[in-house]
C-alpha cells in the first residue's frame, strides 16, 4: 500500500513538474502575436465583431495565467467603431483557480473608450443587426432557456468563487453617447475607478470619478464633476452586498445655472439582498445648496417594488436656493415669506406604488397635511392635501412703481386704437393642450380652510379633480364667502374632436356689498347675489370657445341698495331740465334701494338673449330685453324705466302724466364704443309726454276762457241774480 501511495505521489509530482515545465516552454517558445489574424477571425466568426489588435500581446501560463494586450478596436461590420482600449492587463493564479478561488494580480484597463451612436430608436452601432434567422432563433430561446432555469438556479446556489484581487484600476476612460434623433450628446471624460484589495466577505475601498458634459446640438448645456468614495462588501454565496459610508459629491455647471457651480452631496449606507430581493438605503442624506433631505428607504421585491421608510426635508429659504441655482429671486409683496419651507412624510404602499403618507408640507405659517401616491406601472397620481390658512396676497408680485399710471396710459391707448371686431378679436391659437391631458392620470382632492386673496376672505375651499385618458373632471370647485356659497364644476373632454367642455356655476346668496368693500374698497352697492349657469363649448382656442358657447344662465339680486346715486333724483332733475313738469328734486334721497333684480338668459353659439330682465329700483321699475353677440362683439339691448306711483310719491312729487309711462333707453353698438355713448334714451317718448302735457294745459286754458265768456254773456242777459246759478252750472 505504501508503495502504491509513493507511486501515485511520484506520478503527481511528475505531472506538476511537466505542467510547470510545459507552461514555461509554452510561454517561451509560443508567440501569440503570430496569431493575431486568427484571433480577429475568431472574433468575427463567433462574436460577429471586427476586432483589430494594433499592439503587442504578452502572456504567461504558470503560476500566473496572465494576458496583456494593447491597442484594441472593436466595431460591427459596416458600422462606426464603438469601443477601443489602450491597454488591458489581467493575471490569474492557476493553483488557486483550480481550488475554486480567484486570486488575481492588479486588473488594469487603460484608455477604455466607448463611442455609442444611436441613429434611430432601432438602429445603433453597439448591437448586431437582427436578421430573420436571428429573430426566429431568439424567439425560440425562451423555450430552451426554460429548461435550464433550474440548473442555473442550482449552480447559483452552489459554492461561489472566492475573490482575491490585488487591485482594480480603470484609468483614462471615456464614454460618449450620441442620439441623432434628439440631436443630443452625453460625454464622460476622465473616467477613473480604483480599488484596494478586492476580497469576498470583507469590506474593501473603492473610488470613482469622472467629468460629464451634456450637449443639445452644438450647445453645451451642462457639465458635471463627480467623485464617489465608499467601502464595499461582497458575499457572493449569499448574494448579499453592502456599500458603507457612501460619500458622493457633484459639481453642476451649465446655462441653466447662469455660470454658477451648484454643489450636490449624497451620502448613504446601502444593503442589497439579491436572493430575497431587497434593497435598503439607511442614513440617506441629500444636500443641494441650502436644501437638505434625510431619510431611510427600503424596497422589497424587484419585480413589484414595495416601499417603506421615511423622508424629511429640513426647513429652507426658497430665494437662497434660487440664488445658489443661479436663478432670479421670487419677488413677493411681503419680503418675509418663502423663508421656511419643509416637508415630512412616511413612505409606504402596496406593490408598484409609492405612497407618501402622513405627508406634512409647511409653507411659512401654513400647514398642509395629506397623502400622495404614485403608481409605478401606469403613472397614476393620487393626491389628497388639505391646508389651514394662507394669505395669498403676501405671495403676489409687488406692484411696480407707477403701475397705475402705466395702466391709465394703456387704457388711453386702447381707447385710441380699439380692438378688432368680429372673429379677429379672439385668438385662434390653441390654449387647451391635448397631448398632456391625454397622458394625465390623476385623482386629486385639495382643500383649504381659509384663503385671503385680493383683499377677499374665502373659506372652505374644496377642489376635486380627476383626469384619465383625456377626460378631465373638476367635479367640485367649491368655496364659502361673504355669507354665500360657490358650487362650480367643469368637465373637459379632449378625447373628442373638437374638444368639448361643460361649465356649471352656482353662486348663492353672496353679500355683494361686503365683497366689494374688501375687493375694491367700494361702498356703493349692497344686496344678496345669486346666479346659475350651464354652458357647453367646443374647440381649443378662445375663438372656438366664444363662437360655440351654448347654454343657459340666470341672475338674481335682492334686498339691496345703490348708494350715492339717487336714480329718482336724477329723473326728477332730468324732467325739470326737459320741461319743468312740476317736480321737486329737493325731496329726493341720495340712494336707490331695490327689492329685486333678476333675469334669465339663453346662449346659443355665443349669442346671449334675454327677454325678462326686471329690477325694482326705488320708485321705478326697470325692464330689459335684447341680445349680446359675443362673437361679433356688439349688443342690441333696450331698457325700459317705468315710474311707479305708489313708490315714487315717497321721494318726489310727479305730475300724474308721468306715472306709469315707460321711458326707454336703447343700448346698441360695439364693445369698443365709448360706454358713455353706448346707451341713449328714446327721446320720442319724452316728446310725446311733453306734447300731451302742453295739449292738456292748452285745453284747460281754452276751457277756462270759454267759461269766462259764457259767464259774461249770461250775466249780461240774465242779470246778477243768475250769477250763483251759473257758477253752480260750470263748477
Amino acid at each position: 500500500m505504501k508503495t502504491l501511495l509513493k507511486l501515485v505521489g511520484g506520478l503527481v509530482a511528475l505531472l506538476v513538474v511537466l505542467v510547470v515545465a510545459g507552461g514555461i516552454l509554452l510561454g517561451t517558445l509560443f508567440d501569440p502575436n503570430e496569431y493575431k489574424q486568427e484571433i480577429q477571425t475568431l472574433a468575427l466568426d463567433n462574436g460577429g465583431v471586427e476586432l483589430k489588435i494594433g499592439g503587442d500581446i504578452d502572456w504567461s501560463v504558470f503560476p500566473w495565467l496572465g494576458l496583456k494586450i494593447n491597442q484594441i478596436q472593436v466595431n460591427y461590420p459596416g458600422k462606426p467603431q464603438f469601443a477601443s482600449l489602450n491597454q488591458a492587463q489581467v493575471a490569474v493564479e492557476l493553483p488557486a483557480l483550480l481550488s475554486g478561488n480567484v486570486k488575481m494580480k492588479s486588473v488594469v484597463l487603460d484608455g477604455l473608450t466607448l463611442d455609442l451612436i444611436a441613429e434611430s430608436p432601432t438602429d445603433n452601432n453597439w448591437s448586431v443587426p437582427q436578421t430573420a434567422d436571428a429573430t426566429g432563433s431568439s424567439a425560440a430561446e425562451p423555450a430552451a432557456d426554460s429548461g435550464t432555469g433550474t440548473a442555473d438556479a442550482s449552480a447559483d446556489s452552489g459554492a461561489a468563487l472566492g475573490l482575491d484581487i490585488e487591485s482594480i484600476a480603470i484609468t483614462n476612460g471615456q464614454l460618449t453617447y450620441t442620439d441623432k434623433t434628439a440631436d443630443s450628446k452625453v460625454l464622460l471624460n476622465d473616467l477613473n475607478v480604483t480599488s484596494g484589495k478586492v476580497v469576498t466577505n470583507a469590506f474593501f475601498p473603492a473610488q470613482l470619478s469622472f467629468n460629464a458634459e451634456q450637449y443639445q446640438g452644438s450647445e453645451k448645456q451642462m457639465t458635471v464633476a463627480a467623485k464617489l468614495d465608499a467601502q464595499f462588501f461582497l458575499d457572493l454565496a449569499q448574494q448579499q452586498y453592502q456599500v458603507k459610508g457612501l460619500t458622493s459629491t457633484l459639481g453642476l455647471q451649465g446655462a441653466a445655472f447662469n455660470g454658477k457651480t451648484v454643489p450636490l452631496e449624497l451620502n448613504a449606507d446601502i444593503t442589497a439582498d439579491v436572493a430575497n430581493q431587497q434593497v435598503s438605503l439607511q442614513g440617506l442624506s441629500l444636500k443641494l445648496a441650502n436644501l437638505a433631505a434625510n431619510g431611510n428607504v427600503t424596497v422589497n421585491d424587484f419585480a413589484k417594488p414595495a416601499f417603506s421608510g421615511d423622508l424629511a426635508v429640513a426647513s429652507f429659504e426658497l430665494n437662497a436656493l434660487m440664488d445658489a441655482l443661479g436663478q432670479a429671486a421670487v419677488e413677493t409683496t411681503d419680503p418675509n415669506v418663502l423663508k421656511a419651507i419643509s416637508l415630512n412624510t412616511k413612505l409606504a404602499g402596496p406593490a408598484n406604488t409609492l405612497v407618501m403618507e402622513q405627508l406634512q408640507l409647511k409653507l411659512d405659517d401654513t400647514t398642509f397635511n395629506g397623502q400622495l401616491a404614485y403608481n409605478l406601472m401606469d403613472g397614476a397620481l393620487a393626491l389628497n392635501l388639505k391646508g389651514d390658512s394662507i394669505d395669498a396676497d403676501r405671495y403676489l408680485p409687488p406692484k411696480a412703481e407707477g403701475e397705475a399710471a402705466s395702466g391709465d396710459a394703456a387704457t388711453a391707448n386702447s381707447e385710441a386704437a380699439p380692438a378688432k371686431t368680429g372673429g379677429e378679436r379672439y385668438s385662434k391659437e390653441p390654449v387647451i393642450p391635448v397631448e398632456p391631458l391625454v397622458g394625465l392620470n390623476l385623482d386629486a382632492t385639495l382643500g383649504l380652510q381659509k384663503l385671503l386673496i385680493s383683499g377677499l376672505t374665502v373659506n372652505n375651499i374644496l377642489l376635486d379633480v380627476s383626469a384619465h385618458g383625456g377626460l378631465v373632471k373638476a367635479s367640485k370647485i367649491n368655496a364659502d364667502l361673504y355669507g354665500g356659497t360657490v358650487r362650480n364644476s367643469v368637465t373637459l373632454d379632449v378625447r373628442k374632436t373638437p374638444v368639448q367642455m361643460n361649465t356649471k356655476k352656482n353662486i348663492s346668496n353672496i353679500q355683494i356689498g361686503d365683497l366689494l368693500k374688501d375687493l375694491a374698497q367700494v361702498d356703493r352697492i349692497t344686496g344678496s347675489l345669486s346666479s346659475k349657469s350651464d354652458v357647453n363649448t367646443r374647440g381649443r382656442s378662445v375663438y372656438d370657445i366664444v363662437n360655440s358657447m351654448t347654454g343657459t344662465a340666470s341672475v338674481n339680486m335682492k334686498d339691496g341698495e345703490i348708494k350715492g346715486i339717487g336714480i329718482a333724483q336724477t329723473i326728477c332733475q332730468g324732467f325739470n331740465s326737459v320741461g319743468s313738469l312740476g317736480l321737486n328734486t329737493e325731496q329726493v334721497d341720495q340712494s336707490t334701494p331695490f327689492a329685486n333684480l333678476n333675469g334669465n338668459f339663453k346662449i346659443k353659439n355665443g349669442l346671449v338673449d334675454n327677454r325678462d330682465l326686471k329690477a325694482e329700483l326705488d320708485a321705478i321699475t326697470v325692464k330689459g330685453a335684447g341680445q349680446v353677440n359675443v362673437p361679433a362683439s356688439n349688443l342690441d339691448y333696450r331698457l325700459g324705466l317705468t315710474i311707479e306711483e305708489n313708490l315714487f310719491k315717497q321721494t318726489c312729487s310727479v305730475n300724474n302724466a308721468l306715472e306709469g309711462v315707460e321711458w326707454p333707453v336703447d343700448c346698441k353698438g360695439s364693445f369698443d364704443d365709448d360706454p358713455a355713448q353706448l346707451c341713449k334714451p328714446d327721446l320720442s317718448v319724452i316728446e310725446d309726454v311733453i306734447k300731451a302735457q302742453l295739449k292738456k294745459k292748452l285745453k284747460a286754458e281754452v276751457e277756462t276762457k270759454a267759461k269766462e265768456k259764457v259767464e259774461e254773456a249770461l250775466q249780461d242777459k240774465l242779470g246778477d241774480e243768475a250769477k250763483g246759478l251759473i257758477k253752480g252750472l260750470f263748477n
